[in-house]
């Protein structure tokens, strides 16, 4: 009985808890559009050209490529202007999907 009593008091405390509040969201932009790659993208931040400057890399779910896309702005104010595509052997790298 004590277990069920206690299990109805913590159900109750957490139900009144409320719900997380979030800022509006901040979109990634390049040459004044939003960044979409389209549905599921895998964003991944790391300093691909070793200038000190968070990169995107982004892979798209519809065909397998992976997007760069090179910070030009600051470490904590990035700027996207264009993208390239990873390229192995000069052929643009491409992941299963599906």
């Amino acid at each position: 009985m004590r277990v069920i009593r206690l299990l109805l008091f913590i159900g109750l405390t957490l139900s009144h808890a409320h719900a997380p509040l979030f800022e509006n969201p901040i979109y990634l932009t390049c040459d004044g559009s939003a960044i979409d790659v389209g549905n599921y993208g895998s964003p991944y931040v790391y300093d691909w050209n070793r200038d000190n400057k968070k990169d995107l890399i982004i892979g798209q779910f519809d065909n397998g490529n992976v997007r760069l896309y090179l910070n030009n702005g600051e470490h904590y104010n990035p700027s996207f202007s264009s993208f390239s595509y990873l390229l192995a052997g000069g052929v643009p790298i491409t992941l299963p999907f599906g």
